[in-house]
């Protein structure tokens, strides 16, 4: 058996100290790194846990990237039930770029369908939250518009609010 000095058995030790530590670290960052994805990638809120109506086989599909402050845009995928139901699927993916998503939540539950007063528009207001709710007036047969709490739109922004029927 060779014989060790003191010198071999700290290098000894120190290299062991190094790979366990390297592995705690590798552990660590990857613990870290799911538990972060888990997180923020994809969060599932449900407005109304109580009302199991959401859309279904039978819905409009809309989609459409809107404008951000923070981010590069939202993109919204909404799919709404063409049926009596009123429910809805809201996909809500915040944007790093026109490919790459940051945050994605989802919503569920039933759509309250408003009217202005004279009935000449009609408004999806779509509950996201316990407290808030996502607003969409609707143009024409394949167009919602984002709207504000009030239901009125973007006045003198050339930025574009619609979100388009896919199928």
């Amino acid at each position: 058996m060779p014989s060790m000095t003191s010198k071999g058995i700290i290098i000894l030790i120190f290299n062991n100290y190094h790979i366990t530590m390297k592995k705690l670290m590798i552990l660590a960052a990857a613990s870290a790194m799911f538990a972060a994805c888990g997180h923020n990638a994809s969060t599932k809120h449900v407005a109304d846990a109580q009302d199991s109506t959401t859309a279904n086989v039978d819905s409009m599909f809309y989609e459409g990237l809107l404008p951000a402050a923070d981010t590069y845009g939202i993109r919204y995928r909404l799919a709404l039930s063409s049926d009596s139901t009123a429910g809805f699927s809201l996909e809500e993916a915040y944007m790093k770029s026109e490919t790459k998503t940051e945050l994605v939540s989802h919503y569920q539950g039933k759509a309250v369908v408003k009217h202005s007063k004279d009935g000449a528009k009609t408004y999806y207001v779509l509950p996201t939250e316990a407290s808030d709710s996502l607003r969409f007036l609707v143009v024409n047969d394949s167009t919602l518009r984002m709207v504000n709490d009030e239901l009125e739109e973007p006045v003198g922004s050339q930025l574009n609010y619609d979100i388009k029927l896919v199928k």
